[in-house]
């Protein structure tokens, strides 16, 4: 895109083909705000791995048409240039509505209270996504509505800029405020095609703003505007090819490839599992955090946990229920002689220090028995023993201090453990879904092997995930296409056998579960570095504290495996990661040799350890895998910016009949037949209800619409089929109210022009206009993806 700026030229009158009549000023910006349109759609395209998938994109192309036909509109009657973009941001918040909120709105578009208070809770769907997960998110409404505000507002920005004020060139920098969102946040960018596609769109605009300017109709273009668009057009490109050489924050490569501008180098938190990746694959480090301990080793600190394992993508459930407000006194009984479990346990001292920590979780190391001098509205969570904050007003600075208790626990204490009581456990610990990949299970029983235990079994699987098989890599996991975490990413790396943290926690994290062991993920930051410093003040029992400190290298993520008498357990099953802790250590051989921390035991050769705690470096040398075939062409960009184009000219009432026309050709008995009668329900008025059964539904719909005789036995045989194909078994004759049939009817679509046709003329005006131009039906579509 680009950041120069021009001047508004003054209007001036174009002579008409009929008669040398001046045309009108609305008459001549429609090409330019149709390019406009294009230009922002065009450059949303971008948005694509942002978002999981493309559900995301009819909704958006409404939010950026329908305002745009708006202004279009207003400037066509002559209206005064103030009330233009007005109108604009009018018509996308009856589009918003439309799409969001059809159900609490007046007429299904007008916004109300209702209305407001569920963009409201959309909003905060939106930021609870974008805390807790990584992208590509998932398309849910929250999301998709906040994408479709933004690139809406861009959109009646860049048209005001380059219609209203004749400034096109100016419009460029909604377009580039739009390429930049998937700039920064897909590891690659947004790569060479969208960003010509964006490009592209930026040249048409420009394109049309010279158009217009020309002299009069037929005339060719004048050369300087010719020469103009082109100067322009070529410093956007070299600007976009300069800037990442000479401006900080930039890692490397030329925009838009290889390139990935980090607006939070200087105030990186650890948001769960977002950014611990990206993070990690700084250049610099980040983010300093300094802790002050009495514990006679450095400490991890711990942010959050993840022990939901369901659905394809996880993240830290908030647990809003049953959090408990005050962080003073967290584990009410317990002392700092011994965990909650009853195991002998040091009292620890930790004072956290931060002028840029920014992250909803507060660090804290385990087990917290209480923290003071935190600044915000926090609340804790008793089974996991994480605090979050509850009003997001918690400042980037922050100086407290944590008293925790340090469980003392040695190997023949846990090897001493029986298998935990799992219906003691809460089963979010211990669940698994039952599409498990067989390939973590093959896994976990390789790992394993002979061992019976819970300790020896939890060894196995560290030792297994240590071993020389795998290699640590924060580049294999986004070459290879599977960055991020969910059971195909888990059982992708168990594949490749190279990953950073996210993959080695949550892998020893699964192998666990499906071994019998209770486990969850914990994430934070590994312990660090010593400052050499001896900051004032003393431990409970007078001990000094020694200084460590953290940055964003630091991000690391673990298991916690549950032991009946003993509690949550650390382990690292990482390699070259963090230290792992005594009771962890596998035995020394016989020898006298030592083993290294990070080697297999098994490995010849083996090394003395090192007593550093290590840095996990992410310019060290790696085994990097060889990527994947890219499967972006040249000429996937062109048919999708076609499809763009044909999506962007269908209307409402079009996309309703197309849905129509595909459940009449779906080759389905009655499902479809049915799925159009609770569209037209909603369509005019009569929403079904989440205890409605379909026969319930049926006659509510015929008593609240009035339907005579016909319309009624209509609707009647459609339930009916609908209710013997959904609910009779496949190889039985058996109705699902008793008695049998030989043979399951197929509902008739006569039937269904019947019922439409019945609700159509009892519905009044109003009603019928928004159920044929602006159907409801259609937002579920958007809104679920």
């Amino acid at each position: 895109m680009t950041t120069l700026l021009s001047r508004p030229q003054q209007a001036r009158p174009a002579p008409s083909a009929h008669g040398g009549r001046p045309e009108r000023r609305g008459s001549a910006n429609l090409p330019v705000g149709a390019a406009t349109a294009a230009a922002v759609l065009l450059s949303s395209l971008s948005i694509h791995g942002v978002i999981e998938g493309w559900s995301w994109l009819p909704p958006l192309i409404l939010a950026v048409v329908l305002p745009l036909a708006a202004t279009a509109g207003i400037r066509r009657l002559g209206w005064p240039l103030p009330l233009v973009p007005l109108a604009g941001i009018a018509a996308l918040v009856l589009t918003l509505t439309w799409l969001f909120a059809a159900s609490s709105a007046v007429l299904g578009f007008l916004p109300g209270p209702a209305a407001f208070a569920r963009a409201d809770a959309l909003l905060v769907e939106a930021r609870t996504v974008i805390i807790t997960e990584v992208t590509p998110v998932q398309p849910l409404a929250g999301i998709i509505f906040l994408c479709c505000a933004g690139v809406g507002l861009v959109a009646v920005l860049a048209d005001t800029l380059a219609a209203t004020l004749r400034m096109p060139a100016t419009a460029g920098l909604g377009l580039f405020a739009v390429v930049m969102i998937p700039a920064v946040l897909k590891p690659e960018s947004i790569g060479p095609w969208y960003f010509l596609l964006a490009a592209a769109g930026y040249l048409l605009l420009l394109a049309a703003g010279s158009r217009r300017e020309q002299q009069a109709p037929g005339v060719p273009m004048p050369r300087a505007w010719a020469g103009r668009s082109a100067a322009v057009s070529a410093s956007a490109l070299l600007l976009s090819l300069l800037l990442p050489a000479v401006l900080p924050g930039f890692t490397g490569g030329a925009f838009p490839e290889g390139s990935k501008f980090n607006f939070w180098s200087n105030t990186t938190g650890l948001n769960p599992i977002v950014t611990l990746g990206n993070d990690l694959r700084q250049p610099q480090s980040a983010g300093r955090i300094t802790y002050a301990t009495s514990s006679q080793e450095p400490v991890y600190l711990r942010s959050t946990t993840l022990e939901d394992l369901s659905g394809r993508r996880w993240s830290p459930d908030l647990r809003t229920d049953e959090r408990r407000q005050g962080i003073a006194a967290m584990a009410a009984g317990t002392t700092g002689n011994s965990t909650p479990e009853g195991t002998p346990g040091t009292p620890v001292v930790t004072r956290i220090s931060s002028k840029t920590y920014a992250s909803p979780w507060l660090l804290a190391p385990y087990y917290p028995l209480g923290i003071s001098g935190a600044d915000g509205s926090w609340s804790w969570d008793p089974k996991t023993m994480t605090v979050l904050d509850d009003g997001s007003d918690s400042s980037g600075a922050q100086d407290y201090q944590v008293l925790s208790v340090s469980a003392q626990l040695t190997p023949e204490q846990l090897a001493a453990v029986p298998a935990a009581d799992t219906s003691e456990v809460d089963p979010v610990f211990t669940d698994l879904p039952e599409d498990l990949p067989a390939r973590i299970g093959e896994a976990a029983r390789d790992a394993v092997g002979d061992a019976s235990s819970p300790y020896t079994k939890a060894m196995a699987i560290q030792s297994y995930l240590r071993g020389p098989q795998f290699s640590y890599s924060l580049d294999a996991p986004v070459e290879g296409g599977y960055d991020g975490n969910g059971m195909d990413v888990l059982s992708e790396f168990l594949d490749r056998k190279a990953g950073y943290c996210i993959h080695f926690a949550a892998a020893m994290t699964v192998m666990a579960r499906y071994e019998g062991i209770p486990s969850r993920m914990a994430l934070g930051y590994a312990p660090g570095q010593s400052t050499g410093e001896t900051p004032d003040g003393t431990g409970p029992n007078g001990e000094a504290l020694t200084e460590f400190e953290v940055d964003s290298t630091d991000a690391h993520a673990w298991p916690e495996l549950y032991f009946e008498g003993a509690g949550w357990v650390r382990f690292e099953p990482t390699p070259s990661r963090g230290s792992v802790p005594d009771y962890a250590q596998q035995a020394r051989p016989a020898t006298g040799a030592s083993v290294r921390e990070d080697e297999d035991p098994r490995v010849p050769g083996a090394q003395p350890a090192v007593p550093s705690v290590p840095r996990e470096d992410p310019l060290e040398p790696e085994t990097v895998l060889e990527p994947e075939a890219s499967q972006g062409t040249a000429w996937t960009g062109g048919v999708l910016a076609a499809l763009a184009a044909a999506a962007a000219a269908l209307a409402p009432w079009a996309l309703r009949r197309r849905r129509t026309a595909k459940r009449k050709t779906s080759g389905s008995r009655s499902g479809p037949a049915w799925d159009e009668i609770a569209d037209l329900g909603l369509d005019y008025g009569y929403p079904g209800r989440p205890s409605d059964t379909p026969r319930a539904y049926a006659r509510r719909l015929s008593d609240e619409a009035g339907f005579a005789p016909p319309a009624d036995a209509a609707l009647t045989r459609i339930c009916r089929a609908y209710e013997e194909e959904a609910y009779a078994r496949a190889d039985s004759g058996v109705r699902p109210g008793g008695g049998t049939v030989s043979a399951r009817p197929a509902a008739d679509w006569a039937d269904v022009d019947s019922v439409r046709a019945a609700l159509h003329a009892n519905a009044r005006l109003f009603t019928r206009l928004r159920a044929r131009f602006l159907p409801p039906s259609l937002t579920t579509r958007f809104r679920h993806g």
